[in-house]
């Protein structure tokens, strides 16, 4: 058996945008493997450009890369940057990335806990109200900052009410898109059987939402823009973002599929020393893809000019400690992990 096949069991475990899982690892030899990606697993309608794919590979190298160092190898991840969806195609596997594993099997590198990937989880539930300690803070901002990157934070109650009322008209905006609403329609798990059977995708237990009620506000969403309804669906949303005690971003260059790769790094990095810390986090997604919640963002926070993307905000999140959350499903390693003829 080859270290790709333990590595794998890390792998399994890699966040993704609506837990599409749009990654495979394709072991050539023992010491070789290729990240493929499945665009029929992206999302070109939110993400045409690939920015969060990228990312999300990028996140997916670094988990291999940790998970190497577990076993006394270090990795070195030669990514190809070739566009994704190249001539509109959302079908052919696309290999964007060659692993080679260096050094032999031993005494573990000095690296993140392994361990922590499969401990890492997502939490939509209230929160606590705690702020995120500061020196837990101070160890987020030093990491970023080594790796190129600015993490920054506020705690003040203005702001994070303002932050998720934005992200709640940025998401609501998002979805009266019926492209947009539809491809995510396509990833959402309404019930524990259609979580069973796919074992991926963004399930309504795990946002803490009555199933039923989600399908029809996704199915029937004409019916859920009638203010005083549109109202109730709002009021729900925010049942779920109580007790938030810190709001947090991440920015630094993020200009090409190379700096995208590098920001995944960053993330999943910091995630999992939170992880460590038992404190959870929360990205808001749709502010960061809507460019204009974006910059409302910007401007309200009074963060820096952007300049063409050299200091960009990429990640706006919550963080705080809550009640252990449900725990996404995922592919079995079998399905992750393929050998070359």
């Amino acid at each position: 058996m080859t270290p790709w096949h333990e590595i794998a069991r890390y792998a399994e475990r890699c966040p993704s945008p609506h837990n599409t899982q749009p990654f495979r690892l394709r072991v050539l030899d023992d010491r070789t493997a290729q990240i493929v990606f499945l665009p029929d697993r992206g999302l070109p309608v939110a993400d045409p450009l690939g920015r969060f794919t990228w990312l999300t590979a990028g996140i997916f190298a670094e988990i291999c890369t940790i998970a190497a160092h577990s076993l006394g190898y270090e990795l070195v991840a030669d990514f190809d940057h070739k566009p994704i969806y190249s001539g509109g195609d959302i079908e052919t596997p696309q290999t964007i990335a060659t692993l080679r594993l260096e050094g032999t099997a031993g005494a573990p590198i000095a690296d993140i806990d392994a361990d922590l990937i499969l401990r890492r989880q997502t939490s939509r539930l209230p929160y606590d109200g705690t702020p995120c300690p500061p020196a837990v803070i101070d160890e987020l901002k030093a990491e970023a900052a080594r790796l190129g990157h600015r993490f920054e934070t506020r705690s003040d109650k203005q702001a994070i009410r303002w932050v998720v009322e934005l992200n709640k008209q940025a998401l609501f905006h998002d979805l009266d898109d019926d492209d947009l609403r539809k491809e995510l329609t396509g990833w959402l798990r309404f019930s524990a059987r259609e979580e069973d059977l796919t074992h991926d995708g963004l399930s309504a237990r795990c946002m803490m939402l009555n199933g039923t009620l989600l399908r029809s506000f996704f199915l029937q969403h004409r019916l859920w823009t009638f203010p005083g309804i549109r109202n109730l669906v709002g009021a729900v949303y925010g049942s779920t973002m109580k007790g938030i005690g810190t709001i947090g971003w991440l920015r630094g260059r993020y200009v090409d599929s190379s700096d995208w790769v590098a920001a995944g790094r960053v993330m999943i990095r910091l995630w999992l020393m939170l992880t460590a810390r038992g404190v959870y986090w929360h990205p808001y997604g749709s502010v960061i893809t809507s460019e204009a919640a974006r910059r409302n963002m910007i401007d309200y926070l009074q963060l820096p000019a952007e300049t063409g993307g050299e200091d960009m905000v990429w990640l706006l999140l919550r963080l705080g400690t809550s009640p252990t959350p449900p725990r996404s499903l995922r592919l079995p390693r079998a399905e992750i992990l393929s050998y070359a003829p």
